[in-house]
């Protein structure tokens, strides 16, 4: 289990880094006004946590730094995420 964590950890990390991109000065927002969905993900420091179901071509992006998020798959293959510390949300093509 604990080497689950450190795989899921570790390719989080690896998201979150190339969703923050490299130059061009334009903000993550820009995509919102483009027709994109923005979807907050919710924490998950409760007794029983919530989760926010990520859909194909959904982009992850940290809102503050450091931001640590869980990403789990169901019994049905569906991916779903919730925010460990820090905050994120999720743009979604319309």
């Amino acid at each position: 289990m604990r080497n689950l964590y450190l795989i899921i950890s570790t390719s989080l990390i690896a998201l979150l880094l190339s969703a923050c991109g490299g130059g061009g000065g334009g903000s993550s927002d820009a995509s919102f006004d483009s027709g994109n969905t923005k979807i907050s993900v919710i924490t998950c420091n409760t007794t029983t946590p919530v989760y926010t179901t990520i859909e194909t071509g959904d982009l992850l992006v940290k809102e503050v730094t450091p931001t640590e998020v869980i990403i789990v798959h169901d019994n049905n293959n569906n991916k779903k995420v919730c925010v460990i510390s820090g905050s994120a949300h999720l743009l979604r093509d319309n």
